[in-house]
């Protein structure tokens, strides 16, 4: 049984557990996310920051633990247009 987790406090331990216990898969699929690059603006290849990391892990494995998106206000243009 894999230890129900919180996204807010979960550490990279916590990732590492997790995956160890769902098995295979999941261990790989943390691997990959681990050694993924991105290119920032000036073409510079950087790994994945371990928020971004931790966001597509509970995607894939437990998305119904990830925070609901927070409702935007509408803009001051949007406001005076809609009038």
């Amino acid at each position: 049984m894999v230890k129900q987790m919180n996204y807010k406090t979960t550490t990279i331990t916590d990732l590492m557990n997790d995956a160890i216990a769902r098995g295979e898969e999941a261990k790989n699929t943390l691997k990959n996310l681990v050694n993924m690059t991105v290119l920032d603006d000036e073409g510079n290849e950087s790994g994945l920051s371990f928020i971004r990391i931790k966001r597509e892990y509970f995607k894939l494995f437990c998305p119904e633990l990830l925070p609901a998106a927070k409702a935007k206000k509408p803009t001051m243009k949007e406001l005076v247009m809609a009038m």
